[in-house]
């Protein structure tokens, strides 16, 4: 499959980089200001990663879950078993996307829900070019270098931001992406073009029924709308994105 293919399928994880609209961030975006379905451009066609060992000198291993950490975008398979170990690198010929599609990638510390992480390389077939990490386990020890971790409640994300954000309704495919940090703290660093994302769900002590945002439309953590918001949902899943060749 090409890395085409896949940054287009990709959507759920690539959409979070490709939609945020932020006008200082220089990595090439194409979303829509509604439909990230039209995101397209956090993986090129080309890539210079490699996976041979002896390109490079070997990474010391590592012991703080945070992203990106060491994560780049030339890394392969060999340089993430040095840096978390052989054993806890497994490659996934099924790893899920957008609309029931699979990807082979790896999954990292797939025994371990603490530590689990998926891994999608922009060559999905040779498994080069890094492109984007996922982590999605309520209590996931793995945290964004920026402060955002699994289970802030949508009210503590809007603080950390010190502006509201936007972000897409809940219940269909890119439910609860976080797709506008408002120029707020949170949002993409001008010559930075790793993208850290987030994703909104329900907060594990929420009602089933509670009355949050839903459906492909962009809200504000400040919709008066849905007074109670910021403490039913919270984030529920934490990615980076990270660019091509052609990007940087």
């Amino acid at each position: 499959m090409s890395a085409t293919r896949l940054a287009a399928t990709l959507a759920f994880a690539a959409a979070l980089a490709g939609c945020q609209r932020e006008a200082a961030a220089p990595a090439a975006t194409a979303a829509a200001a509604n439909k990230p379905a039209a995101t397209a451009a956090t993986a090129p066609a080309t890539t210079t990663a490699s996976n041979d060992a002896t390109a490079r000198p070997a990474l010391a291993p590592v012991s703080d879950y945070v992203l990106p950490g060491a994560l780049a975008p030339d890394l392969g398979v060999e340089q993430l078993r040095q840096l978390f170990g052989a054993d806890n690198v497994a490659i996934d010929e099924h790893l899920p996307g957008a609309e029931g599609e699979e990807f082979r990638g790896v999954r990292l510390f797939d025994g371990d829900p603490t530590r689990r992480a998926r891994v999608y390389f922009q060559d999905s077939e040779k498994l080069r070019g890094l492109s984007i990490v996922v982590v999605d386990e309520p209590r996931s020890r793995w945290r964004l270098d920026n402060g955002l971790k699994m289970g802030l409640k949508l009210s503590e994300l809007a603080r950390l931001n010190g502006k509201p954000l936007r972000f897409f309704g809940l219940d269909w495919d890119y439910g609860g992406i976080v797709s506008d940090w408002n120029g707020g703290a949170l949002a993409p660093k001008d010559g930075d073009p790793v993208r850290r994302n987030a994703r909104l769900g329900l907060a594990e002590d929420a009602p089933t029924q509670a009355k949050v945002p839903a459906g492909d439309g962009e809200f504000s953590s400040d919709d008066k709308r849905y007074p109670q918001q910021g403490a039913l949902l919270q984030v529920g899943e934490l990615s980076v994105s990270f660019p091509g060749e052609d990007d940087l």
